[in-house]
């Protein structure tokens, strides 16, 4: 695994690994927007992973411009937290078990990858981090609607647990796509090379926090959504 000081800055990729579309329930914006809004940030590309559905990934692979990189995903409510899949294009059912989860990933050739780990609703936590980490090549050490302490900490187990990092921003409106993102010291735009260094845990995660009133606005969104969902998880 290469340390994020080791990586030459001039000759690296830059992509947003966790992107919310109109696809999600508590998400708006198309893919096409939102890869606008990311070449205008000097980004060279992203995965969409819309919770529980690959239709906005797949969709963003056939809008997508020649040259932007689109990794398809989904980010999957399993009954521990969350758990992102890159490089998925079916569906993987939700409410499953975290290693459940993580084994039908794999079992499609797909990524696992804990984002937020300590989120209070969708992480999945230490303690069920400890039944699968060594099945999953990457942690999100940086998520833009968490807290920069919350960000340390995961990027402190990251390194404990010695596994590679990802970065996104979580941004459920196209606005704030960008303000997280993974870089690959590469400059290799091909999916199967890009997969391959997440595989083999050198990549980190990098960012901009958004700003405080999105993240007050979209945890009361999330809250209001919870009550009409009937106490259920997104």
């Amino acid at each position: 695994m290469k340390k994020f000081f080791e990586m030459d800055v001039q000759n690296m990729l830059k992509l947003d690994l966790h992107i919310h579309s109109q696809y999600s329930q508590d998400a708006t914006g198309g893919p096409r927007d939102i890869i606008k809004i990311l070449q205008k940030r000097g980004l060279d590309g992203m995965a969409i992973t819309d919770h529980n559905t690959v239709r906005g990934g797949l969709k963003a692979l056939k809008v997508k411009p020649s040259g932007f990189i689109v990794i398809p995903g989904v980010e999957i409510s399993t009954s521990d937290g969350h758990i992102i899949a890159l490089n998925v294009k079916e569906e993987i059912p939700r409410d499953l078990s975290v290693e459940e989860t993580v084994e039908k990933i794999l079992d499609i050739g797909g990524v696992p990858i804990v984002p937020h780990l300590f989120r209070k609703m969708s992480g999945i936590k230490e303690k069920k981090l400890r039944l699968i980490y060594r099945q999953v090549p990457a942690m999100e050490v940086f998520n833009g609607c968490s807290l920069p302490k919350t960000n340390i900490k995961t990027a402190k187990t990251a390194r404990r647990f010695n596994l590679g990092g990802t970065g996104g921003s979580d941004a459920h409106d196209p606005l704030y796509a960008g303000y997280g993102y993974t870089i690959f010291d590469s400059t290799d735009t091909n999916v199967d090379s890009i997969v391959s260094e997440i595989n083999k845990k050198n990549t980190w995660g990098e960012g901009t926090t958004i700003p405080l009133q999105v993240r007050r606005d979209r945890m009361l969104k999330s809250i209001k959504q919870f009550f009409q969902r009937g106490f259920r998880r997104i």
